[in-house]
């Protein structure tokens, strides 16, 4: 008995098993490289048979949880582009302009009658190539300054500016001066010690590795000076602060006026509140004012 209820667990392992290797998503519709922003098509895949009980998940990070896609789900306000088909029998997820974000893992699972078991993850493998930023090495304000950016310097010092870009591959940079025939194939442009003539609007391009037309570009002027800045002129770094301190010294003084506000209106109500205490438990007595006519003596006080 022990030996057969062992050959039918391993069956039942088995045939699991063998579920999941058939159980599978697969990218449906494009054919080629994806390209971020792109509809994306996944179908759920499985022996032939019927889909009804398969259903489409997505693992969530920030919630470290897999969850259903589907138009019940309480997250379908989050991710409104998903659109879940069911169509002669077959499963399928349309992505409308799929971005990293939600690029996957997704995962295609049963719970009908021969029991639980879910697909491999697939990750879509999006292409993109965007948020090109220029900065100064060491400046922790420069890669939000204003556009285009302007970068300051003395003749005869050295000035270096990285080019940065979030892509799907390493991409290509490339530096280039305007009105010059001259390309530096790097994400870093130094030039030591500068002179007047090499100041001018530098562009840097980064050029994704496999997909020839995502590309970005941004330009930098560099302004060469002859004489040092004056205290009164206001760097980048001033100019935020100047507009930082006076925002942050207002919020302050605003919520130190609701919170004074807050604390009068609570001692005033906690005072209304004694007195009203007190009027309720001063003792009438007979004869005064606030006594009630009776026709029986009581030389006892009424105490409401």
């Amino acid at each position: 008995m022990k030996w057969f209820l062992w050959i039918f667990l391993l069956a039942c392992i088995c045939f699991q098993a063998a579920l999941n290797e058939k159980l599978q998503v697969v990218i449906k519709e494009p054919t080629g490289p994806i390209v971020e922003g792109t509809d994306v098509t996944l179908q759920c895949v499985g022996d032939g048979g019927d889909m009804s009980d398969y259903k489409f998940q997505m693992y969530q990070k920030w919630l470290g949880s897999w969850f259903n896609i589907d138009t019940t789900t309480s997250f379908r306000c989050w991710y409104y582009s998903f659109n879940v088909t069911r169509e002669n029998g077959e499963l399928f997820l349309r992505v409308k302009k799929m971005y990293k974000w939600h690029a996957g893992p997704f995962r295609c699972v049963s719970n009908g009658s021969a029991g639980s078991f879910a697909s491999e993850n697939i990750t879509v493998p999006l292409q993109y190539l965007n948020g090109i930023s220029i900065s100064e090495p060491g400046n922790l304000f420069s890669r939000y300054m204003r556009d285009p950016r302007v970068v300051r310097v003395m003749c005869g010092k050295d000035v270096e500016i990285k080019c940065c870009a979030s892509s799907s591959e390493p991409p290509v940079y490339q530096w280039k001066r305007k009105g010059d025939d001259w390309i530096y194939p790097n994400n870093n442009l130094r030039i030591v010690k500068i002179t007047p003539e090499q100041g001018g609007i530098y562009t840097c391009k980064a050029s994704h590795p496999s997909i020839p037309s995502l590309v970005q570009s941004k330009s930098v002027l560099i302004e060469v000076v002859e004489e040092p800045l004056t205290s009164l002129q206001l760097s980048e770094v001033n100019l935020i602060l100047a507009i930082a301190i006076p925002v942050g010294v207002l919020f302050l003084t605003i919520i130190g006026i609701v919170l004074c506000k807050c604390k009068t209106k609570k001692n005033k109500m906690k005072g209304m509140q004694l007195l009203n205490d007190n009027i309720t438990k001063t003792p009438i007595w007979k004869g005064s004012d606030s006594s009630i006519p009776v026709t029986v003596a009581d030389s006892v006080p009424l105490v409401m």
